[in-house]
């Protein structure tokens, strides 16, 4: 009971700061009033800059937050569909919510374009909660009061469940609760808002998963009008089989998406890494994201904000990375440097990696790399930077290697740029090697991992790039979105090492036994 006095409570206090944020200066005279409606309903950063200075402001700076692109994009696709169906995958503190389900649906509503809204969430108390603060702003936001009219009907003003007095009604459903039958006089709900049904409960159960999913699809949407109706789901995807997965359809790797459905996919920076720039940059400054994603790390920096599940460590477990000091390279058996470009030239999907490996004994030394999302040009630039940094009586120790498919291929281009500006070929050979599966072959990595045998080094410890490669190592496995272009790298430079020291060490001797039957 006092957890429900304690909500209603901070309900109450969330009421009075709407009612402040909001107040209107009397002067304003009508004329000015019917600007403000028009231009209102046709912009809709006007729309959230004007009527929600509450949800817009930076109490750091004391000025106003404009909306990210993509919420105005995605706002806009929505007004224009009337029979939308969409998903908002948006990063944590990127106003999913705020938006999706407050916002937006308000924008809609002084447009004339709002019969009834049902909302669901993880269980009926989110939903109310959600819920609650659009009820908040139909009834005390003083700006949108003043403008167009009142809205709060006291006759029917219930938590959860209420009807503004222009019979635009609203219903907050719990995940799996029935919505069938939902009719407000003679009226279908026609817009259906879904925002994190999704927990860390109920995405390890696919059964329970699968059951929200059919629930969503069947009695949820169906409930809508099917004339014409809107529906959205709001989340972030934390887990590769969640119900936002499911919905979206992209739940394996190569998935289609469901046809019919708009899927605002948005990361944090706009290069989906973790050095990149904010996409909402109008909020975040690049050194606050940095600070966040360092406090958090980088295994959880990528789930709640690039939607990349990396389960730590399932086959190369973290301690197995050992991090410490690199002999000197002169001491090394033999060094090898290996690159993977894959198969994109652009800065999009696959990484470039660049592995430096030595030799030493038994141990193998990962001693500098470069794992990027960017173009070949300048993966190729690093890679000559790299060789002019090696002392010049030691450059001719080093293998530099690379698929002979590549090398023969659109890649040939760029090393011949980059040889006519430097003066010299880089001594690169092509790998003709025939490589069998790609994940037994880096699956097969694992034995040398876990006995010690592998050094990181430790001065290159906080370098972007092995953190990069770090991350796709504790992210390997079938089926997960991380990318594994550092460790195929790895298993390349790998082979070509053990080949090159078996022949070192392997001396064939010539002659015949004069005792051939002796044990």
């Amino acid at each position: 009971m006092s957890e429900l006095k304690d909500a209603i409570q901070r309900w109450q206090e969330h009421c009075k700061y709407v009612q402040e944020m909001t107040a209107v200066n009397t002067a304003l005279n009508r004329i000015a009033s019917e600007k403000r409606k028009a231009l209102a309903k046709k912009d809709y950063q006007y729309f959230t800059s004007e009527y929600f200075p509450h949800y817009c402001f930076d109490k750091e700076t004391g000025k106003p937050i404009l909306n990210a692109d993509f919420h105005n994009d995605f706002a806009y696709k929505v007004k224009r569909d009337k029979n939308f169906f969409g998903v908002a995958e948006w990063p944590r503190e990127h106003a999913k919510s705020v938006h999706c389900t407050i916002i937006l649906p308000l924008w809609l509503y002084i447009n004339g374009e709002l019969d009834g809204l049902i909302l669901t969430s993880k269980s009926q108390d989110a939903a109310i909660r959600l819920l609650s603060d659009i009820q908040a702003e139909l009834q005390y936001n003083q700006r949108l009061i003043e403008d167009f009219g009142e809205m709060y009907n006291e006759g029917s003003w219930e938590l959860g469940n209420f009807v503004t007095n222009q019979n635009v009604f609203f219903i907050a459903l719990g995940r799996g609760q029935s919505p069938r039958g939902i009719r407000y006089k003679g009226k279908r709900p026609n817009m259906g808002i879904s925002d994190d049904i999704d927990d860390d409960e109920i995405v390890n159960n696919q059964s329970r998963v699968i059951k929200v999913v059919e629930w969503l699809l069947g009695a949820f949407y169906g409930a809508l009008d099917i004339r014409q109706s809107r529906f959205i789901m709001v989340g972030n995807r934390f887990h590769p089989k969640q119900v936002l997965a499911h919905i979206v359809g992209d739940v394996e790797e190569g998935d289609p998406k469901r046809k019919g459905l708009h899927h605002s996919l948005v990361y944090a920076t706009t290069d989906g890494t973790l050095e990149g720039n904010p996409t909402w940059h109008q909020k975040f400054t690049k050194e606050a994201l940095h600070r966040r994603f360092n406090l958090i790390g980088s295994i959880m920096a990528l789930r709640e904000y690039f939607h990349k599940y990396v389960i730590k460590g399932k086959r190369f477990k973290a301690e197995w990375i050992q991090w410490d000091k690199v002999p000197a390279l002169k001491e090394m058996d033999c060094m090898v440097v290996y690159f993977d470009p894959s198969y994109k030239s652009s800065t999009s999907n696959d990484y470039k990696a660049i592995r430096f490996w030595g030799r030493k004994g038994i141990k193998r030394y990962l001693i500098d790399a470069y794992v990027r999302q960017t173009t070949i040009t300048q993966a190729v630039k690093w890679m000559y930077d790299l060789y002019e940094s090696i002392p010049s009586e030691l450059r001719a120790n080093i293998d530099w290697w690379m698929e002979d498919v590549f090398l023969q291929d659109q890649f040939f281009q760029d090393f011949e740029e980059e040889a006519e500006l430097r003066g010299y070929y880089l001594p690169i050979r092509g790998d003709k090697r025939q490589k069998p599966e790609k994940f037994a072959r880096i699956e097969a990595m694992t034995p040398m991992y876990e006995r010690g045998h592998v050094i990181w080094n430790e001065a290159k410890r906080k370098s972007p790039d092995m953190q990069t490669g770090y991350l796709q190592y504790m992210g390997f496995e079938k089926g997960s979105p991380i990318n594994d272009d550092a460790p195929d790298a790895d298993e390349g430079a790998n082979e070509k090492m053990n080949k090159k020291t078996f022949k070192q060490k392997f001396k064939p001797m010539l002659g015949y036994d004069e005792n051939p039957n002796r044990w």
